[in-house]
């Protein structure tokens, strides 16, 4: 359990007690945003591009600005089998209190959300359970795919259809920054392809993207 300050103690309202102990979060791997690729997000030892993000500015430039918080890691890795693999919903809220302060207010913050087939299997969208406590803007659908992303191997991934499609809001216009959220950075493609909706429907403001795990 974290220790309260003496005001937290003596205060009139009631403490709020994080989702996560020190110990806990302590076995998560935090992303050193001073030197991770200025592309993705991925953890380096040096803010160079990556093999990944060099592929993709020549391929769909301009390059997708991310950021993330945390490696993909094994205890990661348990995290999102537990969460999204096993179905268990307790643990969307496990990092809501770290979220809370990454976003500009001025930004509007559009989830990935589920396919169908997923939703209907898994019983909650995994996105926004993570992302629930923040103020969201719904506007992506995502169609059903062939396969999971994870069950594709990376190149299965890359060949993934657009499955999104996009509906803006009145005076959408106005808007200047979109961050899309998802959990999982792997390939980028998801994420493109989100980036590539808004722009069909006709959004000409800053998009970038953020994912809990990179």
């Amino acid at each position: 359990m974290d220790d309260l300050s003496l005001a937290e103690l003596l205060g009139g309202h009631q403490a709020r007690l994080p989702q996560l102990c020190r110990r806990c979060q302590a076995t998560f791997s935090r992303i050193d945003q001073t030197t991770c690729c200025p592309g993705c997000g991925r953890a380096l030892p040096a803010p160079v591009l990556c093999t990944d993000c060099v592929r993709w500015e020549a391929r769909e430039a301009p390059l997708l600005h991310h950021r993330a918080l945390f490696i993909y890691d094994e205890v990661m890795k348990a995290f999102i089998q537990s969460y999204k693999g096993n179905g268990d919903y307790r643990l969307h809220s496990a990092f809501a209190d770290l979220l809370a302060g990454q976003f500009s207010k001025n930004a509007v913050l559009v989830p990935l959300t589920s396919e169908p087939s997923h939703l209907r299997a898994r019983g909650f969208d995994p996105v926004l359970g993570l992302f629930g406590r923040l103020r969201l803007a719904r506007w992506l659908t995502k169609g059903d795919t062939d396969l999971p992303q994870a069950q594709k191997d990376r190149r299965g991934r890359l060949q993934t259809a657009q499955s999104f499609s996009a509906t803006l809001p009145r005076g959408h216009a106005r808007i200047r920054h979109v961050i899309l959220l998802d959990d999982l950075y792997t390939t980028g493609r998801t994420l493109y392809h989100a980036r590539n909706a808004l722009r069909d429907a006709g959004y000409q403001g800053q998009i970038t993207s953020f994912s809990l795990i990179r």
